[in-house]
């Protein structure tokens, strides 16, 4: 670079170069000043530089200065609203082939961006309540049984269950709330085949194709007679590649109708229950052993019941939200429980915990709690969403989405 006295107003490219990339690294002004000077750049020169709008394309007929593809524009902003230390983004950026210019370029515009600033500040408002959530939690780690176990009772009146576990926001498993469902002795894959063996339903199939299979689930459709899914169920063994679940219900709510009519309500009064509708807020879900339904958390309070077959469910509280990596919609994007700490660190600090449900228990999952379920042995649930009791907050969901 050369020495010699400059008087043209703005800084060669390559020195321009230079200085945005020390004012990324940190580099303080004054060491920035005490360089140019040294090399006989004017003052003007020198203010123009380090002014609010730098010249950085003043010889663009020497060197275009690309813009970044919008991926990596909204990279760049996730970045910068994250903290993340403008040194380590330049260091990214380069690393992908973009000049010293763009990079800086890319990296004030983004942080002078009105835009941007009010990202911020919301930003700052999320993490507020992430670190009251974080808070309550570590005060609830002083009870040496949080979240170790959950309670394992009969199913109790409604009103107490509501008292002690539903406005507690607390999951908890519930027995002998179905001993008057005709379908806890009747339901089996075997059953279904005999008596609605014609009937035409919908799967999920060809799930193992794919590791987002639960986000793509409207691609793994498949249509076919009962008779013949039972067939995979009895003969195929251990597998995750096919499953009747919530995703097919309302397709196959005419099919297996009929059915219905040995479920009713939960307990005493746990439901709300119309005669002309026996499927009510109810959902479906029977396959083989294997099955495998990824972390989410749902948008009501539920209740999972066991008719055949057991089934394990983890469930992280919902307030741990923070650490969860939920990058879309209600999903984490971690693949738990085979958790890389290298790659999602904020998982060291869940608190899992495991239970396994048999035929005539049944699991209240609250809202927002994260869980993931695996069949242990070919299995046939429902789940509900009914209760007598407060519960459509989906709506508020979808409209915070946006």
């Amino acid at each position: 670079m050369s020495a010699a006295l400059n008087t043209a107003t703005a800084l060669p490219q390559e020195w321009q170069e230079w200085v945005m990339t020390n004012i990324m690294r940190g580099v303080q002004t004054d060491a920035i000043i005490d360089t140019l000077k040294n090399h006989r750049f004017s003052d003007a020169q020198i203010k123009a530089a380090l002014s609010d709008e730098p010249e950085l394309a003043a010889n663009e007929s020497k060197q275009t200065i690309r813009k970044l593809p919008n991926n990596w524009k909204e990279w760049v902003a996730s970045n910068l609203l994250a903290g993340t230390s403008k040194a380590g983004i330049v260091k990214t950026l380069a690393q992908q082939g973009f000049s010293s210019a763009e990079i800086a370029l890319e990296i004030q515009t983004a942080s002078k961006s009105p835009y941007l600033r009010a990202a911020a500040k919301t930003a700052q408002t999320l993490k507020k309540r992430e670190w009251l959530l974080a808070t309550c939690d570590h005060l609830a780690r002083l009870d040496p049984g949080y979240n170790q176990q959950l309670d394992v009772i009969d199913t109790p009146a409604f009103e107490e269950f509501i008292k002690n576990y539903y406005s507690k926001h607390k999951p908890v498993v519930l027995q002998n709330g179905i001993e008057h469902w005709p379908a806890l002795k009747k339901w089996s894959p075997q059953y279904f085949a005999e008596v609605l063996g014609t009937a035409e339903i919908q799967v999920q199939f060809d799930r193992e194709s794919d590791a987002l299979f639960e986000r793509h689930s409207d691609k793994y459709r498949k249509s076919m007679r009962m008779s013949e899914f039972v067939d995979m169920i009895e003969n195929d063994g251990e597998s995750n590649n096919y499953y009747m679940t919530a995703n097919n219900t309302q397709q196959n709510v005419d099919a297996i109708k009929s059915a219905f009519a040995d479920i009713g309500d939960f307990g005493d009064g746990y439901r709300q229950l119309f005669a002309d509708d026996p499927a009510f807020s109810t959902y479906f879900w029977m396959g083989p052993k294997g099955t495998f339904t990824p972390l989410h958390h749902d948008l009501t309070n539920n209740m999972l019941v066991q008719i055949y077959g057991r089934k394990k469910v983890t469930l992280i509280p919902a307030w741990q939200v923070p650490w969860m990596y939920n990058d879309l919609h209600v999903y984490s994007e971690v693949d738990f429980p085979n958790v890389n700490l290298k790659t999602h660190p904020l998982m060291q600090h869940v608190t899992p915990v495991e239970v396994t449900i048999a035929a005539g228990d049944a699991l209240f999952i609250p809202i927002g709690w994260w869980h993931c379920v695996e069949g242990l042995d070919k299995s046939i649930s429902i789940s509900f969403t009914n209760f007598n009791a407060p519960n459509s907050y989906a709506e508020g969901f979808k409209k915070a989405q946006g």
